[in-house]
């Protein structure tokens, strides 16, 4: 019985570690998503886009550099 209840102990903490791993991917996804439209628009600086989305500024020069 304890075996038992330690396992489900796992599988509950598991579980809740893979549903924050996921919001946390699925959060980054969109920060990039928005940075690209904002880069498509061409009327927000590199720095703006930075700020706005929580992103480095590297991370959006990449993306500049991907969208080129």
């Amino acid at each position: 019985m304890l075996m038992e209840a330690r396992l489900l102990d796992e599988r509950r903490e598991g579980k809740a570690v893979g549903i924050t791993k996921g919001k946390e991917i699925g959060i980054a996804k969109e920060k990039l998503a928005t940075a690209k439209r904002m880069l498509a628009k061409g009327c927000y600086s590199l720095d703006d886009i930075a700020e706005l989305t929580n992103l480095s500024l590297a991370d959006v020069e990449k993306l500049k550099k991907e969208q080129a």
